[in-house]
């Protein structure tokens, strides 16, 4: 019988795009299976095995590798592909300092995808108004009958032949070419300070989108982002509305955790393990090495709020009130980091312990937000602070002859009307 690892649920979509994604073990051996969360969406999860196979044949020109699909129950079930991502790759040639060879990968990736998509001029279907929305369209775009739009950096693993993680939003209508290369670049390094090393506008340059089509594109990516919430309305975007003054945090769309482990003298890079993180989110359970007495969580690589689901060693929860964490605070589950490379040490290790989980969910901020947060948590543990010791006071103001005698008295008084 299979055993669930994680499960996680994309309902923050309209109902014929929400999905549960669930990581199984069977003898051994992990999978994925996706389904659909309302039978709206069954329809969604289907078409996986279609572009399954349409994109595999497509790629064979690369040569990539789709994730492997098939159909399972009501559902489908994928391959649980282990590797580095390209977006890790990158990160770490950039941490080394590597940054030409970092912008060498970056650029063959991105000659790879538009040598896939760069096929004949792109033309506007009632499709694809339907799903990115009117506007004026700038001249020169390209196209392929099918285009998967989400070939971001973080869905690339490096196996013997690179594999697509992920090809869940792929239309059979045209969709620009320039688009795919926009958000390759957009997310990769628009997104992350750290990351600044790379002139994101000299790979726009070199791959000719314009500045227009940039506006272009923006534009299409909010379509697409209205066009799966559909009329849900996520619950991200009711904070404006529910509670003035309160800023819009999204998930982030990248990034990777990764965990250090110490053996009593510090941290070092050779000594950690990374994860790819998945709008924002990622879960593993690792082995703990032999040794071991405290650990690091660095999630992701940038200031956020980061919700930490589950942080246990062998099932037993860990204790974060004696972790350091520069620049931020611990609130409960979360922690507030105002500064790039977040990270949050000297997490101590039981004894004997041999695996830890963890399940977590980063939102980027900026610094003053999270600033203001923790001023915000200052004041309520004050407020806490002060109602407590104004309760005692009054339990030990009871406890006093007088008060007893001035019940009697309230009693008496009372009796009499």
């Amino acid at each position: 019988m299979a055993e669930l690892i994680y499960s996680k649920y994309s309902n923050e979509r309209g109902r014929r795009f929400a999905i549960r994604t669930d990581i199984l073990e069977e003898a051994g051996e992990r999978y994925v299976e996706k389904n659909a969360f309302y039978k709206e969406g069954k329809a969604h999860v289907d078409n996986l095995l279609r572009w399954y196979k349409e994109l595999t044949k497509l790629y064979e020109e690369i040569p990539f590798a789709c994730n492997k699909c098939e159909k399972s129950g009501e559902g489908v079930r994928l391959e649980y592909v282990e590797g580095q991502t390209l977006e890790a790759l990158l990160d770490s040639l950039l941490e080394q300092g590597r940054v030409d060879e970092a912008e060498k990968k970056l650029t063959a990736y991105l000659m790879q995808v538009k040598f896939i998509y760069d096929k004949e001029p792109f033309t506007v279907t009632e499709e694809f108004r339907r799903v990115f929305g009117n506007g004026k369209v700038p001249e020169g775009l390209t196209c392929a009958p099918v285009t998967n739009i989400d070939m971001v950096c973080a869905n690339l693993v490096l196996t013997e032949v690179p594999t697509v993680l992920d090809y869940e939003w792929t239309f059979d209508f045209p969709v620009p070419c320039q688009y795919v290369l926009y958000r390759i670049i957009h997310y990769y390094l628009d997104t992350h300070t750290v990351r600044k090393a790379l002139d994101a506008s000299a790979f726009y340059r070199d791959f000719a989108v314009t500045e227009e089509q940039r506006e272009f594109f923006g534009t299409m990516e909010a379509n697409f982002q209205r066009y799966l919430t559909g009329t849900h309305i996520p619950a991200r975007e009711m904070f404006a509305s529910m509670t003035p003054g309160v800023a819009n945090v999204e998930a982030v769309s990248g990034g990777r955790l990764q965990i250090f482990f110490s053996f009593g003298a510090g941290y070092r890079e050779e000594q950690s393990q990374c994860f790819p993180m998945t709008e924002g989110a990622a879960a593993c359970t690792v082995k703990l090495p032999a040794g071991c007495v405290r650990i690091r969580i660095d999630p992701g690589d940038q200031a956020c709020a980061a919700l930490f689901e589950k942080v246990s060693f062998d099932g037993a929860e860990a204790e974060l009130e004696e972790a350091i964490i520069d620049g931020g605070f611990l609130s409960g589950r979360w922690v507030y980091i105002a500064q790039s490379d977040p990270n949050i040490s000297e997490i101590p290790v039981p004894k004997g312990a041999k695996e830890l989980e963890i399940s977590v969910k980063t939102y980027p901020a900026a610094p003053g937000l999270l600033l203001h947060i923790q001023a915000m948590d200052q004041e309520i543990v004050r407020l806490k602070a002060k109602v407590q010791k104004q309760s005692r006071l009054i339990q030990d103001m009871r406890n006093t002859k007088i008060w007893k005698l001035y019940q009697k008295y309230r009693d008496k008084v009372e009796r009499k009307k």
